[in-house]
């Protein structure tokens, strides 16, 4: 079974779609995670619904959403809280 990749989760399934439809328009094949459950119950499912593509087309499909603004550079910084948590295990790494 090939690997999926999740590249970008959505709280809203329209703008799920609007990417997807995107993504599927270029010749990238595309799925989504959680994204019946999160229709049923919107926004109770943890992040949203997730694009997921094969890992191979990975690469070209973040380029294409970039090029198209579905996704931001900053999208791919880490997290306060990741940011956080290096800092204490570089503090504890230091000793």
């Amino acid at each position: 079974m090939e690997e999926l990749i999740t590249i970008r989760s959505f709280n809203q399934s329209i703008d799920f779609e609007m990417a997807k439809s995107y993504l599927e328009s270029c010749g990238i094949e595309c799925f989504g995670k959680n994204e019946m459950i999160n229709r049923a119950y919107i926004n109770l499912v943890d992040g949203g619904i997730m694009l997921q593509v094969r890992s191979e087309q990975a690469e070209e499909a973040v380029r294409l959403l970039l090029e198209k603004g579905y996704l931001k550079a900053e999208d791919f910084e880490p997290s306060p809280e990741i940011k956080l948590v290096e800092k204490v295990i570089n503090f504890f790494r230091k000793k």
